[in-house]
């Protein structure tokens, strides 16, 4: 028999972002800074639509598009979407891969910083993107105040205790996929190592970005930034 002998290279995909500076954007203060994350299967563009009116404020928006490509196939056609992370049930390795795609969004933010004079900055997501940025801005409280979960679920078991960034939830009441039992789950557990969780709900959406969910977003951000 063989012997067999294993190696490693890494592969890399380029992954771009978008940036929405505010009107009237001037070097000569700092500017509070949000992320936004998509879900999956998705892309930046999708999710810069859904948050449209929310770039009239003065905050620096940036839409990063997820390193993963995801192919999305159906009986009409295929098309690339993006994701975060893998997930196969294993949470060893789902904390391994949300770290990377982590690492990944710090660089962004890394060089934004170097581009532009930034404030606080807070970080959103729907959805997987939803899951991944409060464990984001918990982990790594010194870079982010607070994060909200758009039809996703607080990962609390991958976020320290104490808590001392502030969290939100905004959950659809007809949402099959991250049902309002599952969301409060999520929520609980949060509160439960001690961090500060505004619940916001639409009784009437689902697994989407309401118009309401978007102002109540709006509200909580501004609450937070400025």
């Amino acid at each position: 028999m063989p012997d067999l002998v294993t190696g490693h290279r890494d592969f890399v995909l380029p992954c771009p972002y978008t940036l929405a500076l505010p009107e009237h954007f001037k070097s000569d203060r700092e500017w509070p800074v949000v992320f936004a994350l998509h879900g999956m299967g998705q892309h930046e563009d999708l999710m810069r639509r859904w948050l449209a009116p929310l770039l009239k404020h003065p905050w620096i928006f940036c839409f990063p598009r997820g390193p993963l490509p995801y192919e999305i196939r159906t009986p009409e056609k295929m098309r690339i979407g993006y994701a975060w992370y893998v997930f196969d049930g294993d949470q060893a390795a789902l904390r391994t891969s949300m770290a990377l795609a982590s690492t990944h969004l710090l660089n962004i933010q890394d060089a934004i910083r170097k581009a532009y004079p930034t404030g606080r900055s807070a970080i959103v997501g729907f959805s997987q993107g939803g899951y991944l940025a409060p464990v984001v801005a918990t982990n790594e409280p010194q870079r982010f105040h607070a994060a909200a979960s758009l039809c996703g679920r607080l990962k609390h078991e991958f976020m320290p205790e104490p808590g001392n960034t502030r969290l939100a939830q905004l959950s659809g009441g007809k949402d099959a996929s991250i049902t309002p039992e599952l969301a409060a789950a999520g929520v609980a557990g949060a509160r439960g190592r001690g961090y500060e969780v505004a619940e916001f709900t639409d009784p009437e959406a689902g697994h989407e970005v309401s118009p309401l969910m978007l102002e109540q977003l709006r509200a909580w951000l501004q609450e937070v930034l400025e």
